[in-house]
């Protein structure tokens, strides 16, 4: 997570323009409240704006660094969201993130609009 202000680890590049683009990642936190490691399966789906698009290995190594840190599920996907959207925003992001505990299948959805 960054601090307010700094630069985002999400590089962008430019490309022709397609209708919409889906990256399927995994990623671990902590979660704050038991202090056990949170395994996710992240779904983003975004609408580029102007041929900008996120740059998948930089994206990877941006998922990374949540490893070993506590975030709630809900935070996460808001951040993700909010930092892809300062980085290449998109017209429209959804993120999406699915975890399993204590046998329930527990999915949280985060939509933001990146323009106006």
């Amino acid at each position: 997570m960054l601090e307010p202000g700094s630069e985002s680890l999400i590089e962008v590049i430019s490309a022709r323009e397609v209708d919409m683009v889906r990256i399927e990642a995994e990623l671990e936190a902590v979660c704050p409240i038991t202090k056990t490691v949170d395994c996710y399966k992240l779904v983003l789906t975004y609408v580029p704006n102007n041929g900008r698009y996120i740059e998948f290995v930089s994206f990877k190594k941006y998922l990374e660094t949540f490893k070993g840190k506590e975030i709630l599920h809900e935070e996460l996907a808001s951040i993700i969201a909010e930092e892809i959207c300062k980085a290449a925003k998109p017209k429209k992001i959804t993120i999406e993130l699915q975890s399993k505990f204590m046998e329930m299948n527990i999915t949280v959805v985060k939509e933001l609009k990146c323009t106006d």
